[in-house]
C-alpha cells in the first residue's frame, strides 16, 4: 500500500475501524486518497470501486470535493448518470462525479473528514439510485 502523504490520525483511525484499505497516492502535484474496493450499493453495475478522493493541500481546513470512481459506475437500470467526466489517476481512466457540498451541508472544519465525506458519497450513491 502506497504511503506518499500522511493523513492525520483521526482518518487513518476512522479507515482503519471502517476496515477500508487505502493509499495515499501524489501524482501530478495533487495528492490522492484511493479507498480500495469501496462498497456499491445495489442497483449499480458493480459492487465496488476504487474510490479516489483529491485531498487539497489545506486539508482538513478546506473541503473535499466530488469523488471519482473506477471502473466506472452505471445504473443497473439503463438510465444515464449526470455530471460525470473522464478523469486520470494511477493511469487510468476514473470517473469523475461532480457532486458538491451545498450551504445546507456545508464543510465543516474541525468536525468534516474523510470519513464524513465517504458518507457524503454514499448518500450522492444512494440519491442518483432514487433518481431512477
Amino acid at each position: 500500500m502506497k504511503r506518499e502523504f500522511s493523513l492525520g490520525e483521526d482518518d487513518q483511525d476512522c479507515l482503519a475501524s471502517s476496515r477500508h484499505e487505502w493509499e495515499a497516492v501524489i501524482e501530478g502535484g495533487a495528492r490522492w486518497l484511493i479507498v480500495r474496493r469501496f462498497p456499491i450499493p445495489d442497483g449499480y453495475n458493480v459492487k465496488e470501486a476504487d474510490a479516489a478522493l483529491r485531498m487539497p493541500p489545506s486539508y482538513p481546513d478546506d473541503q473535499i470535493d466530488m469523488v471519482y470512481f473506477f471502473p466506472h459506475l452505471a445504473l443497473a437500470c439503463g438510465r444515464a448518470i449526470q455530471a460525470l467526466t473522464p478523469h486520470q489517476v494511477e493511469g487510468k481512466q476514473y470517473q469523475q462525479w461532480s457532486r458538491h457540498r451545498t450551504g445546507v451541508n456545508p464543510w465543516r472544519p474541525g468536525l468534516d473528514s474523510v470519513c464524513t465525506h465517504l458518507l457524503q458519497v454514499r448518500s450522492w450513491l444512494d440519491r442518483e439510485l432514487g433518481r431512477s
